[in-house]
């Protein structure tokens, strides 16, 4: 059995499941998820300052709303890796065997995988715990038609009839303002010409569109983002983030901002003649061929 670390907001939580869904399907083993630290709790056990997550929003594990198939790994399990807290010099130094494959229970980050040859079943013949973001279309990409059956939530998402209408037959486009945390993490990208050029640009190939706004801060996006057109500010209609989420993704047309939540909504976006625009030079390793990077 293999266990996989699943840490920080939602969209990295896909990032995480998708990888370990690919692997349990490859492997042709059990694969079991690891919840127990989403907002990098563990840190504290192995000396970790968490300086950079303590500038982090606290977040909540949300796969559970989804039809996610792999199980939350069991006590019992978990205790063969509980030389990963690193709490005195045997469990440093299990773990220390445990990286370099001299343990029975090993351990790999994501800077010992190469995610071309990740699955080779021969490498992971002992139980494996795996941590990492796994931020490559080469962990998941092959798989994509199932994440979009399991990305998917368990409920239906309580939608006005006006809504329902424009989704259903207006050209929608998904607009994502990051603010929040990104603005003390020298991340936030709204104050640049983005939104602004990314507009224009999907304006060459979308006529008569409808924007949906989706933020974390959405009185700035209604008093800053200049937007000319028909608008709908979706986030102030109280929805929870996995709502918000499946309404972005089912939006004709994305426009993401450097954040793996809306990532993830353009890229299980299943409409056939979608435009997605993207930050450039943001984890390229993730962008399709097919997008449009400014």
């Amino acid at each position: 059995m293999n266990i996989v670390k699943i840490t920080d907001g939602l969209g990295n939580q896909m990032f995480q499941y998708a990888f370990a869904r690919n692997l349990q399907i490859q492997c042709k083993k059990r694969v079991c998820i690891d919840y127990r630290f989403i907002n990098h709790e563990d840190l504290i056990f192995q000396g970790g300052q968490n300086t950079f997550y303590k500038k982090c929003d606290t977040r909540k594990y949300r796969l559970d709303y989804f039809k996610i198939t792999l199980p939350q790994a069991e006590d019992s399990d978990l205790l063969k890796w509980k030389f990963l807290k690193q709490e005195n010099h045997i469990e440093k130094a299990m773990y220390c065997l445990a990286q370099n494959s001299l343990w029975p229970w090993q351990y790999r980050n994501e800077e010992k995988i190469k995610a071309g040859t990740l699955f080779d079943m021969k490498k992971y013949c002992f139980p494996t715990y795996f941590e990492g973001y796994f931020f490559d279309l080469r962990y998941y990409d092959d798989i994509r038609h199932i994440l979009q059956r399991e990305f998917c939530v368990k409920r239906p998402i309580p939608l006005s009839n006006e809504l329902k209408r424009v989704l259903e037959t207006r050209e929608t486009v998904g607009i994502h303002v990051r603010k929040g945390d990104f603005t003390k993490l020298s991340r936030d990208i709204s104050h640049t010409g983005y939104y602004k050029n990314a507009i224009k640009e999907l304006q060459k190939c979308v006529k008569e569109p409808v924007y949906l706004l989706f933020s974390d801060d959405i009185e700035w996006v209604r008093d800053n983002l200049d937007i000319d057109g028909e608008k709908i500010y979706v986030s102030s209609l109280g929805l929870k983030d996995y709502e918000e989420f499946t309404i972005m993704k089912h939006c004709k047309h994305n426009i993401i901002a450097n954040s793996t939540f809306s990532y993830w909504a353009a890229y299980l976006n299943n409409y056939q003649d979608k435009v997605v625009i993207c930050p450039k030079r943001w984890r390229p390793n993730t962008i399709p061929q097919d997008w449009i990077s400014i």
